[in-house]
């Protein structure tokens, strides 16, 4: 069970060989599971700051107020490029952009920014197959089609907002480091996700 124990090589025979051998099985397994362990550290955390960004959303009521800090505080708490948060349409033929961080987003939001609701969009894919799109490195995609107004984006993942089976809107968010948004990270911005539709869906209640 001690990983840092390692063979004496003594002799250049089948012993030493197998010494060899065994040295390098066992460096091997040590750094696969300090490499697990990192994993499970980093998800952890991504898990809490998951817990703690849904935990704040969820004392604004306003949905206008709500969208722009869960869109900041997201942005900010995972260190990411742009995030931008789109809601469905009453038709359900559009996804609306409700909100976008920074400069950017203000000018996106004040075109009255909208997409398709079909599969020509990362985000309108997400909202139409009800699953998480992600594009872990944005230069070896074919489907990615960037936006002028944020040219660093090297990775990006949407992630649908859905209260029970219905689609209420698509979270988007975006990195400049390739592979950062990855299958590894989606358990955090999965139940993110989850937190901000149903405080979505309580905005709209008290907006009834």
């Amino acid at each position: 069970g001690d990983l840092n124990a390692r063979a004496k090589i003594e002799t250049a025979d089948e012993v030493g060989d197998l010494a060899t051998a065994f040295n390098k099985m066992t460096s091997q397994l040590q750094e696969t599971l300090q490499g697990l362990e990192s994993r499970v550290t980093e998800r952890t955390r991504n898990l809490e700051l998951a817990g703690e960004v849904g935990h704040t959303v969820s004392q604004v009521r306003a949905l206008d107020v709500m969208l722009k800090e869960a869109s900041e505080l997201i942005r900010n708490q995972f260190d990411l490029y742009y995030v931008q948060v789109y809601l469905t349409d009453p038709s359900q033929t559009n996804l609306i952009l409700q909100s976008g961080t920074g400069a950017v987003g203000a000018e996106l939001v004040s075109r009255g920014h909208r997409l398709p609701l079909n599969t020509a969009s990362i985000n309108g894919r997400a909202a139409i197959e009800k699953h998480t799109v992600v594009i872990s490195n944005t230069t070896e995609s074919s489907t990615f089609k960037p936006n002028t107004l944020l040219p660093n984006t090297r990775s990006e993942m949407a992630v649908p907002l859905m209260i029970g089976e219905k689609v209420v809107g698509v979270l988007d968010m975006q990195s400049e480091i390739p592979g950062s948004l990855n299958r590894d990270v989606l358990p955090a911005f999965e139940a993110l996700a989850g937190q901000i539709a149903i405080a979505i869906q309580n905005a709209n209640f008290l907006a009834e």
